[in-house]
């Protein structure tokens, strides 16, 4: 197997049309268990992340030619997604569990996948380091507001299933290689609203 198949494998993980329906998947599972404040919560901040990816790419797309030095066109949304999505999971997984080596297991998984799909973004030419950066930065929004909300003292805490573990993780397998072709249109769009507002032509 050559190295571009490889890379093209792992990065396909971060693809909005495998990050949509694990996310979607995994606020039905915890609602489904009684988690129905952890799903809103798992909802709101992939929310954050990804709306914080689109506003990014709206102002770089067109604009980022104003700040050669930074070397951002786009932000890469497949990290943005990525790091929302795993490390989200991952810090919802530990705020759920007390065996400390799920913990480290959760951790380690949800590293290594985003390390692995940045890094594939890099060496695929599909962005640059700069844009790999900004979007882990955005991504980290997600585990940040997981793991920062806590629930109220009197509320008990949610006990994880396997469901919510073989479920969302199986649809990451279930629907890779898919792909939503949503860049064109975000580009498109970005052009479109600046070119309305009369700037970074």
């Amino acid at each position: 197997m050559h190295l571009s198949s490889v890379l093209y494998f792992i990065t396909e993980f971060g693809d909005q049309a495998v990050i949509l329906p694990f996310a979607i998947t995994v606020a039905i599972t915890l609602a489904a268990a009684g988690a129905r404040r952890e799903a809103l919560i798992w909802c709101a901040a992939l929310i954050v992340a990804l709306a914080g990816s689109l506003i990014a790419k709206v102002a770089f797309i067109p604009c980022g030619h104003l700040l050669p030095g930074l070397d951002i066109r786009s932000p890469s949304g497949h990290t943005t997604a990525a790091v929302a999505a795993y490390g989200g999971f991952a810090t919802l997984w530990v705020k759920l569990t007390r065996d400390s080596w799920t913990r480290a297991a959760f951790i380690a998984g949800a590293l290594a996948a985003c390390v692995g799909i940045a890094v594939s973004r890099v060496l695929l030419g599909a962005h640059s380091v700069q844009e790999v950066s900004l979007g882990t930065a955005i991504g980290l929004l997600a585990p940040i507001i997981l793991y920062r909300v806590e629930p109220p003292a009197s509320e008990p805490r949610p006990q994880p299933t396997l469901l919510l573990l073989l479920l969302p993780l199986s649809l990451t397998f279930l629907f890779h290689g898919a792909t939503l072709p949503v860049e064109n249109r975000i580009d498109w769009a970005a052009r479109a609203i600046m070119a309305w507002l009369g700037i970074c032509g």
